[in-house]
């Protein structure tokens, strides 16, 4: 019985923070999406490029980080609901793992052009949707759902 117990408390330890760790981990590359295009200098690179299309880019980027950010904050609510946390929890965190991994699937067949002084970012944007994804199935994975 005893070992129950210890088992239940290490899968509900992992749980929180796991989840917290990928809601913020997460949720920081969205909050540096948001900074991204200025960062990079977007526009400069647009010039001639008409000016709906410039607007989408900008839009895109602005809807995807918001999306990411919004999402990260439900893993985060679903880390402090702790393992017991009910079906739509639950599926909300695999969800927004899944969206971790087809993103990450993507930048590997279709990898982000970098000048050769930043090629080892490459390896970066290869492991951190591998990390995410982890983060967020780990906990699904070492506390099954209670009925």
């Amino acid at each position: 019985m005893r070992d129950i117990s210890l088992a239940r408390a290490g899968s509900s330890r992992l749980w929180s923070v796991s989840l917290t760790i990928a809601g913020i981990t997460g949720g920081g590359m969205a909050l540096y999406h948001f900074v991204l295009p200025y960062h990079m200098g977007w526009r400069s690179g647009l010039v001639g490029t008409p000016d709906s299309i410039v607007w989408a880019v900008f839009a895109l980027n602005f809807s995807w980080s918001l999306l990411v950010l919004l999402a990260e904050v439900l893993v985060i609510y679903a880390a402090k609901l702790g393992a017991s946390a009910g079906p739509f929890a639950r599926r909300t965190v695999f969800t927004v793992g899944l969206f971790w991994a087809i993103h990450g699937a993507y930048t590997w067949l279709n990898p982000l052009p970098l000048p050769p002084s930043l090629l080892w970012l490459r390896y970066v944007l290869g492991v951190f949707p591998v990390l995410v994804v982890l983060l967020h199935w780990l906990p699904l994975l070492a506390s099954p759902e209670q009925r």
